[in-house]
């Protein structure tokens, strides 16, 4: 035992004093020249090391080194820069000259993707000798060209990447914790958490997955095997919005292209697949697939409170996110970015739902060149009925232009207002056709930015808590003792079938024509409704066919009287103006006039008949 310590002893002595010595004789200063023009022969960038290295030797030998840029030909910025670096090298390579790096860490470090730290080229301007070239480009390279370089992992701590969109649209990446661990000469290992935070929301990630690099610069493969991530913040459900995603990406340099499949994302137990597919060229050809078994939306966004209500669950109250031109977003989405490419996408969903509502085999294909985007095929079958549009997006002009034709038959109206969260005052199986436009930026204002016209049919119509047959009726047997109505009545009226031609303009619709019938009444009338101010004022004329007791002739002369009912107020609470009176005595009044024209013209030649005539001159 004695022999054991004594020879581990001596083993511990040599090593302390070799990797003394070797910190001694080795000038870790020798390796600054080698990797600057290493980085600008592989890659054009300068790097640079402020301050000396210095030597690290526990608990693993590195090289410490001060502030370090990278910066890309002409950029103004560097593209890196860190607070310091440090590389962990193996001992006993550095005794043949071989500089293995197990591990390079960078901390501190702020990645800029900026307008001002991308390469700048010119062709016209002259190129000027540089002075630390010419200084120390000879002494430097003189002595680490007998280096050789090995380089087994890199690791960035606690960095930020600053990434400029547009000129006000700047996205901060946070907490940055990155690293790369190299396979084999050619692959390596990725693995990286971040979080960003923007418009009081906050996006929290992380992933792993694989390089390869074996077909580099020509071809370069990611495997990214897990990205678990959680969306939190205003508009967000109170649980937020979380899941994973895989990915497989491709990218060829000659023809410069992008592949990305399989890709597969889940979020708050909903599924997608997709296959991502862009041609790089001067005009980029974007092509997207995506297909889903079943997405909820209702899972993604917040609840209205009457569902809030029912299912007992209440939300986080946040304030909604700050939008404005300063940080380069707007409340209306800009089209323009449709110039900037080509394109087509294809969807299908096997089930959607969206407030309550399972839409299902949702298929859309559209496809864009430069700005003319067209909506080949959407279609989709929801609330007993199906829904198909078409339509296109212009936004080469200075402000978009949207047209849409959609196709309805036989939904339940009562299910679609209700998720739009109108009162259920109409209900019916719907059938419409129509063209609807948008100019301008509003598009996604129903009531304000869009126009057009409908031509709409419901069978087995509703109108709910109004009665008309019991408003007519009652008021008929008010005013005349001769008729009576009936003893129940239902709390609607029902129309067998209702058709209605519509014009439709900033929330405002103007009914010009509607007709329909049942066995009790029928009825025509125009008017007009009010979307954003939810009520309505409708001109309506109505005969009610049945449903009458009493005398006969007062029951046949109500039949073919046509009664004007006035219909107006909020949709929740309506009211209705009727002047039966008025009708009725304009009905006797004809009566005793076509009685009188009788008479006298029986009686023309009679002293009286003259005297009866200029009695209903004056009466009527």
């Amino acid at each position: 035992m004695r022999r054991f310590l004594t020879a581990l002893a001596i083993l511990l002595v040599v090593v302390i004093a070799g990797m003394s010595a070797l910190v001694l004789l080795v000038n870790p200063n020798d390796f600054r020249g080698y990797m600057v023009k290493k980085v600008e022969d592989k890659t054009g960038y300068q790097l640079k090391i402020d301050g000396d290295l210095r030597w690290h030797a526990w608990p693993q030998l590195s090289i410490l080194a001060g502030q370090v840029t990278l910066t890309a030909p002409g950029a103004k910025t560097p593209i890196l820069g860190a607070e310091n670096m440090r590389l962990d090298v193996e001992l006993l390579p550095l005794l043949s000259h071989q500089l293995s790096v197990k591990n390079v860490v960078l901390k501190g470090g702020v990645i800029q993707l900026i307008p001002d730290s991308r390469p700048q080229r010119s062709d016209n301007a002259p190129i000027a000798p540089d002075e630390s070239d010419s200084q120390s480009k000879s002494p430097v390279h003189a002595s680490a060209s007998a280096w050789s370089l090995e380089l087994d992992k890199i690791e960035v701590a606690d960095s930020l990447l600053v990434w400029q969109r547009g000129d006000n649209d700047v996205i901060n990446v946070r907490d940055i914790n990155l690293t790369l661990s190299r396979t084999d000469s050619r692959r390596a290992d990725i693995t990286a958490k971040a979080w960003i935070s923007r418009d009081q929301r906050e996006l929290k990630f992380s992933l792993d997955g694989a390089l390869d690099l074996n077909k580099f610069p020509h071809e370069i493969n990611l495997d990214i095997s897990d990205i678990d991530y959680q969306l939190s913040g205003a508009g967000v459900p109170v649980d937020g919005i979380k899941g994973n995603s895989a990915f497989k990406l491709a990218y060829l340099s000659s023809p410069q292209s992008v592949h990305l499949s399989p890709f597969t994302a889940t979020f708050n137990d909903n599924q997608i697949t997709a296959d991502i597919s862009a041609s790089l060229g001067d005009v980029p050809q974007y092509d997207v697939k995506i297909q889903s078994d079943s997405i909820n939306l209702d899972q993604l966004f917040l609840v209205s409170d009457a569902n809030t209500q029912s299912t007992g669950k209440t939300e986080r109250e946040l304030p909604s996110p700050v939008v404005s031109s300063a940080n380069g977003l707007s409340e209306s989405p800009d089209l323009t970015f449709l110039k900037q490419f080509d394109g087509s996408l294809s969807v299908n969903v096997d089930t959607l739902t969206y407030k309550g509502i399972a839409v299902r085999q949702v298929v859309l294909e559209a496809n864009n060149q430069q700005g003319m985007a067209t909506i080949e095929n959407l279609q989709a079958k929801l609330a007993g009925g199906a829904v198909n549009v078409t339509g296109t997006v212009d936004s080469r002009g200075k402000t978009p232009q949207v047209t849409i034709k959609p196709r309805i038959q036989n939904i339940a109206l009562g299910e679609v207002i209700t998720a739009m969260k109108y009162p259920e005052t109409l209900t019916g199986q719907l059938s419409m056709q129509g063209t609807f436009s948008s100019s301008g930026h509003d598009i996604l204002d129903l009531q304000r930015g869009w126009q057009g016209n409908a031509h709409i049919s419901v069978i087995e119509a509703r109108l709910r808590g109004l009665n008309i047959q019991q408003i007519i009726q009652q008021a008929v047997a008010r005013s005349n003792n001769d008729v009576q109505g009936k003893e129940h009545y239902d709390r609607y009226t029902e129309v067998k079938e209702l058709v209605v031609d519509t014009v439709f303009s900033q929330g405002q619709i103007k009914v010009t024509r509607l007709n329909g019938e049942s066995e009790l009444l029928t009825v025509a009338g125009t008017g007009s409704l009010d979307l954003p101010g939810k009520s309505c004022d409708m001109n309506l004329n109505i005969r009610v066919t049945q449903g009458w007791s009493g005398k006969s002739d007062v029951i046949k002369m109500l039949q073919n009287t046509t009664i004007p009912l006035r219909i107006y107020g909020p949709w929740s609470k309506l009211n209705y103006q009727l002047n039966v009176e008025q009708i009725l005595r304009d009905q006797i009044k004809d009566k005793m006039g076509q009685a009188i024209d009788k008479w006298i013209n029986k009686n023309q030649d009679k002293k009286e008949s003259k005297d009866a005539k200029k009695l209903l001159d004056k009466l009527l």
